[in-house]
């Protein structure tokens, strides 16, 4: 149940070509060809072979090529428009004031002030402006840009260099869409602030998006307090791989839950060889009543799926209590999905062997196979989506040579009902053979359905009732009513379980890139 409020919480705020080898040259010669034919295909690969000799093969040039082919573009003129605009043609002077507007290309400045030269194409805002060149939105003063090579000099600087990039500092400098700072500070989106709650400081800084950042004399602050000092540091950007790690992965992040007590947790991904198909993962948490919890696996990414393997502690999500169970060693395999064209069902498939731990329970051998297929959601009517799901899952215990057989199927229902309600139904069915002995993968209620409907309060605070029902015995399972808090950088929950007459209080950290 809790694993199913979770995903609601988020949701408001996956030819056979024969090689033939044969000696065909010999096989024509052979008794099973008749004799004309192979005279034939004789006498062509003897004229074949005279009008190859005849040919002759002359190299390309390839700088001529290249120089006659070449395509220069004109260059992109620079418009300048302003309440006031003042303007030399002998001399190429002009002035702008009040509602300057610069444009040239992808690059767009938004001041009230500015002087610069049309025949030089150099310009000059000493005050405060705004400057958007495709993805990166900068504030600035003391900017001076030049439209013959799409670049310039900005003295003070802060914003948005990338979508998760937020940059403040001096002597900034902005070309071809990288930038660098002589000093100044990067952190991500949600800890914006006067004093982000977290941020890397350093001189030297460049940075190169959806790439890179490299920074010297680099600290790692939160708030006031510096955690860490390095010399020279190397930050990945690059948001379409896993490996994405900087100092933040690494940075403890505080956490507070009910069962486990109040923590702190992080990680990093890194990779073993140049293609990033070969890495190591580290995770770690640290909590008052749940111990320290560390994680660190192998992982290889082959053409056939991706392999693990290693050790990790994972924490229940189906069960009321939540138990932690220790897999060492443990081999996962996850199969790459399998799509059906164009229709949006997709299959997902995965097996493992490893051995398992808990407390209470010994130490033995388990192994699973789980297949699940799904589709993307379908659209109903305005605001509504549906998704189906079925799968199997086959878990097989060494403690007491117990097998658990489970097919299953659900259903969820989203419905938007305007800018601040919204509401979310699911049905799920278990059809589970066997006991497990752990009751780390015990599900409680292997058969339910419920709702939740999610009222947004403030553009800060939402409250969410969850209400479902065990189909088993007929009775109401879970009634919860949540607060939703968005404290800046972190998400707070504070949850009223009715039923089993107790709270659950949750601190989360938003977005460490």
């Amino acid at each position: 149940m809790k694993k199913n409020l979770a995903v609601f919480i988020l949701a408001a705020a996956v030819s056979f070509t024969l090689p033939v080898f044969a000696n065909q040259d010999a096989a024509d010669a052979g008794s099973v060809m008749d004799k004309t034919a192979w005279v034939t295909k004789s006498t062509a690969d003897q004229v074949n072979k005279k009008e190859k000799k005849q040919k002759t093969v002359e190299p390309v040039n390839l700088d001529w090529a290249s120089r006659r082919y070449d395509i220069v573009l004109p260059p992109q003129p620079v418009r300048v428009a302003a309440d006031s605009l003042y303007m030399r043609n002998q001399d190429g002077y002009v002035q702008g004031r009040g509602n300057v507007d610069i444009q040239q290309g992808i690059d767009e400045f938004h001041s009230n002030y500015v002087e610069g030269n049309t025949k030089t194409k150099m310009y000059y805002i000493p005050g405060q402006a705004v400057w958007i060149q495709g993805e990166t939105a900068l504030d600035g003063s003391g900017i001076t840009y030049d439209g013959n090579t799409h670049s310039g000099k900005v003295e003070r600087i802060a914003g948005f260099i990338a979508p998760n990039v937020y940059i403040r500092g001096t002597d900034g400098e902005l070309t071809n869409g990288n930038g660098y700072m002589k000093h100044g500070l990067i952190t991500t989106p949600h800890a914006v602030a006067e004093t982000p709650d977290y941020y890397l400081t350093g001189d030297d800084i460049h940075i190169y998006p959806g790439v890179k950042f490299t920074s010297e004399n680099t600290a790692l602050w939160f708030k006031h307090i510096r955690l860490l000092t390095y010399g020279h540091y190397e930050g990945n950007l690059d948001s379409q791989h896993k490996t994405n790690t900087t100092l933040f992965s690494l940075l403890p992040r505080p956490r507070y839950t009910s069962d486990d007590g109040f923590g702190i947790y992080g990680g990093a991904t890194l990779p073993l060889n140049a293609e990033e198909t070969f890495q190591f993962q580290f995770k770690y948490a640290i909590y008052t009543k749940g111990g320290f919890q560390p994680t660190a696996l192998f992982i290889r990414d082959t053409s056939i799926g991706r392999f693990t393997l290693g050790y990790s502690t994972e924490e229940s999500t189906q069960s009321t209590d939540r138990v932690w169970a220790k897999k060492f060693p443990e081999l996962t395999y996850y199969m790459p999905r399998i799509t059906f064209g164009r229709t949006g069902i997709y299959m997902d498939n995965s097996a493992s062997w490893g051995r398992w731990s808990e407390d209470g329970v010994a130490t033995g051998v388990h192994k699973d196979f789980q297949t699940e297929i799904s589709h993307t959601p379908l659209p109903l009517w305005k605001k509504a989506n549906i998704r189906f799901f079925a799968g199997y899952r086959k878990d097989t215990y060494g403690t007491d040579d117990s097998i658990v057989r489970d097919p299953y199927t659900g259903v969820v229902l989203n419905q938007g009902i305007n800018e601040r309600v919204w509401t979310s139904w699911w049905y799920t069915k278990h059809n589970m053979s066997g006991v497990t002995p752990y009751r780390f993968d015990t599900i409680d209620h292997p058969r339910q359905k419920g709702v939740s409907i999610g009222y947004k309060m403030t553009p800060l605070d939402t409250f969410i009732l969850t209400f479902d029902k065990d189909l088993d015995t007929d009775q109401v399972a879970d009634r919860d009513f949540t607060w939703v808090r968005d404290m800046h950088s972190f998400v707070a929950t504070i949850t009223w379980e009715s039923v089993s007459r107790s709270w659950d209080f949750q601190l989360v950290a938003k977005d460490f890139f």
